[in-house]
Formats: C-alpha cells, sequence, structure tokens
C-alpha cells in the first residue's frame, strides 16, 4: 500500500509538468556517477546520457523467425539522479531520431532529479538508428517495412524494460513510468493501458484518446486560426487575402514575379501550380508556430522566439497587407534568427516545407500533387497520372539508399499515416486559415 501511495502521488506531482518538451534551466547541475559501461556512441549534445543498444526481436507476433532475427535498438540512460531504488523515468520514442526527443524533454529530467529516478529514451524501431534491416532497405520493401506498426513498436518498449531491470538491477517493485509527447503520448498511453503489470503509470504530454473526433470536424484547424485571432482578429483576414493575393497573382508571369517580392523567394515561382507548394509551405508555418508555441524560445524544429504566433500576428497587423501576412509568418518561423539570408530558395525552403506541411497533417494526397508537380517541371508531361506517381512513391523505392535523415523520417511516418496512426484533418474555407480554396469563394 505505501508503495502504491509513493507510485501515485509521485506521478500526480508529475503530471503538472505539462510540458514534456520543455528545456532544462541552464543553472541546474548534474552529477557523473555511472553504474553500467556505455556503448561507445558519443550521447546527445544537451544533457549527461550513455548511449546503450537492446536486441529487439524483429518480429514479437510470429513463431516463424526472421531474417535478422533481432535488430539493435538505440537507448539512452541517464543516471545522474539515480538513487538506486528510485523509478524508472522511461520516454517512447516517436516518429523522429531519439536525440530530438532527448535535447527537447527536460521536464522528464527535472522529475528525475525530484524523485530520485532512472531515466531512459528509447528509440522507435525505423526511426534514428534503429532499423531491423539497415538504413538503405528498411523501407524499400514491402516484407521489410510490414514490420513497422504500433504493436511491434510497443512490444520493443515492454522487452526493453526487462533488459533494463535486468542491467541496472532493479526490484520488482521498482515503478516504471512511461513518458511521451504527441504520437509517443499516446504510446505512453497504450502501454499504460494494455500492460498495467509492466507500467506503473504514464505521463502522456498532447496524447489524442478521441482523435476520431477529428475526422468528423475541422477542430483542430478552427482552434489554429482561433489562435491568431485571439491577438487579434485582423490576423486571419489578413492571411486569407494572402491566399487570394496568392491564387490571383500566380496565374501570369508578371504576378509571379510580384510574389517572388513580396514573399522575399530569391526568384519567380517556375509556374502557376507552385502557389500550391508555397500555400503548404506557409501553412506548416502558421500551423507549427500554435503547436509548438511554447512561452520561451525555441528550437525543436526551427529556431522560433517566444510565442511565435503571436510575434507573426503582430507583424501581419503592421503590415495590413495580405501578403504581408503571409510573409510575417513565413519570416518568424523559418528565418527568425536570419540564417537563411535575404530571400527563400524555391526548390530546397519552399519545396522542403512544403512536403513537411504533407508529412504532418496526413495530407497524402498533397505529397502526391506535390509530386506530380515536381515531375511536371522535370519533363514538362502534363499527362503524368497520379496512379503512376502512387506507384513509385511507395514501391519503386526499392533499392534506394534513403541516405538522408529526414528523407527515411518521411517515408517511415509517411507509412504508419497511411496504416495506423491515421491523422486526416478536414478543413472550412469560411472559418480557417489554413485552407487555399478560399481565395477561389
Amino acid at each position: 500500500m505505501m508503495l502504491q501511495t509513493t507510485i501515485l502521488s509521485a506521478i500526480t506531482i508529475i503530471a503538472t509538468i505539462f510540458l514534456l518538451q520543455s528545456l532544462i534551466p541552464s543553472t541546474l547541475s548534474f552529477t557523473t556517477r555511472t553504474r553500467v559501461a556505455p556503448s561507445s556512441t558519443p550521447p546527445p549534445s544537451l544533457y549527461p546520457v550513455d548511449t546503450h543498444y537492446f536486441d529487439a526481436v524483429v518480429d514479437h507476433f510470429n513463431f516463424r523467425p526472421t531474417n535478422p532475427n533481432t535488430f539493435p535498438l538505440r537507448y539512452f540512460v541517464g543516471e545522474q539522479y539515480w538513487n538506486g531504488t528510485g523509478p524508472c523515468f522511461f520516454y517512447a520514442g516517436n516518429e523522429a531520431d531519439i536525440t530530438q526527443f532527448v535535447n527537447h524533454s527536460g521536464a522528464v529530467f527535472e522529475a528525475a532529479s525530484e524523485f530520485g529516478a532512472l531515466v531512459v529514451f528509447a528509440e522507435h524501431r525505423y526511426y534514428g538508428s534503429s532499423n531491423p534491416f539497415g538504413r538503405e532497405y528498411a523501407l524499400g520493401r514491402g516484407y521489410n517495412i510490414s514490420f513497422l506498426t504500433v504493436e511491434q513498436a510497443m512490444e520493443d518498449f515492454n522487452t526493453l524494460t526487462l533488459h533494463i531491470r535486468d542491467k541496472w538491477h532493479s526490484q520488482q517493485e521498482d515503478a516504471f513510468v512511461a513518458f511521451g509527447g504527441s504520437y509517443g503520448a499516446n504510446l505512453a498511453m497504450w502501454l499504460r493501458l494494455k500492460n498495467p503489470n509492466i507500467w506503473a503509470g504514464a505521463i502522456a504530454s498532447s496524447a489524442t484518446p478521441l482523435k476520431h473526433l477529428l475526422r468528423d470536424s475541422n477542430a483542430f484547424t478552427l482552434i489554429e486560426t482561433e489562435v491568431y485571432g485571439n491577438v487579434s482578429s485582423l490576423c486571419p483576414q489578413l492571411v486569407r487575402e494572402g491566399w487570394a493575393d496568392l491564387t490571383r497573382l500566380a496565374s501570369t508571369e508578371i504576378g509571379r514575379m510580384e510574389l517572388s517580392l513580396d514573399l522575399s523567394l530569391c526568384a519567380p515561382l517556375p509556374d502557376e501550380a507552385a502557389a500550391e507548394d508555397v500555400h503548404d509551405w506557409i501553412s506548416d508555418a502558421l500551423e507549427t508556430m500554435v503547436q509548438y508555441g511554447y512561452p520561451y524560445p525555441t528550437a525543436y524544429y526551427e529556431p522560433v522566439p517566444a510565442y511565435p504566433a503571436a510575434v507573426a500576428c503582430r507583424r501581419m497587423v503592421l503590415d495590413g497587407t495580405g501578403l504581408g501576412a503571409l510573409r510575417s509568418a513565413v519570416e518568424v518561423y523559418y528565418n527568425f534568427t536570419g540564417t537563411v539570408g535575404e530571400c527563400f530558395d524555391f526548390d530546397t525552403v519552399v519545396m522542403g516545407g512544403s512536403a513537411l506541411n504533407g508529412r504532418r497533417m496526413g495530407r497524402h494526397d498533397r505529397l502526391f500533387e506535390r509530386d506530380e508537380r515536381i515531375e511536371r517541371r522535370k519533363t514538362n508531361d502534363v499527362g503524368i497520372k497520379q496512379e503512376r506517381k502512387v506507384m513509385q512513391r511507395w514501391n519503386t523505392i526499392e533499392g534506394s539508399n534513403d541516405q538522408s535523415s529526414e528523407e527515411r523520417t518521411e517515408k517511415a511516418w509517411g507509412y504508419q499515416t497511411c496504416t495506423e496512426v491515421y491523422h486526416l484533418f478536414l478543413f472550412c474555407a469560411f472559418t480557417d486559415i489554413l485552407m487555399l480554396s478560399y481565395a477561389t469563394l
């Protein structure tokens, strides 16, 4: 009873830490006690953690062995606050390299300092360095990618707890508490619900247990619009005017030249269809500044100020024009520190942001259309069929090198949002600021 009371008290206090991805103050000090020899891989830069690998089973649910049967799943361990008998605070990694979450989840370390906890950050299979079939071919073949499921990832984490208990000589009564944010929060929640014998609790930040309700409404985009409207009622209207100007000017060569000046682009748009790419690029800025609108400067995706949506909105009001509002959004989100330079390159910055918007919002139709536009610009063939691009996107990447981490992440998360982690959001042209078609009404 005393143990249960202690665990419940700890979870209650930890739950008051409402942002998992906050940065720990630089004045906090760390001890350097180490109990288990780490692997040779260097740790992430912000927190003193050690790198380890665990032989995870490729297929947890089939008696027929795979080839290979196991793969090295990476995880990081922080022992600086562990008192030897405290709980384990276990971050369930989500759709990116696990170092990204180590470096932006200071609340886990803050909680560990209070409860004498061992800290573990476990990487999600198929992301970062944890690829069952190697980086080159993990995503290019149907059989290989078939093991990228929520259930397999959860079982990785379940079995990893047993490995950690053995390696760090944890007692049976030592509690394991799952942490997570966004998709990782869902994993933490599901781990606790499905395996209460393993997990004493879960701290799930921005979990979506009722996510299915968003499929029948535009609540997500409506809330994001209201965030800007709460700063100034002019901001949503200015953005809508900007979409109308974007559509109108992109239809002519002279208009595209004007757009390049008004939006600080390095060159005129290549064609009228490029307005779709610009829209997705700017929408990603508008959406992400709300979703990651922390009350302090961060660099989770891009270096942004505290309350970036409010900063952008105030700039929109000062400018007072539709295109100026769009430019204000991208300048705050993509170039607040000035590292991009005096203008935005279309092929790299704009098209990169366009792809991220489609992936984050689960808009695979937008990704396919984007690929079509790229191919048309290369071949001038307006008769390319979307069906062919769908096949190319998922089937003909077999044998590709998947050289960049961003490319592998995009493919892996794209597969997950096409299969289990469905998150298509609806839009309303009359109430949202993220929808380009408002310009035609």
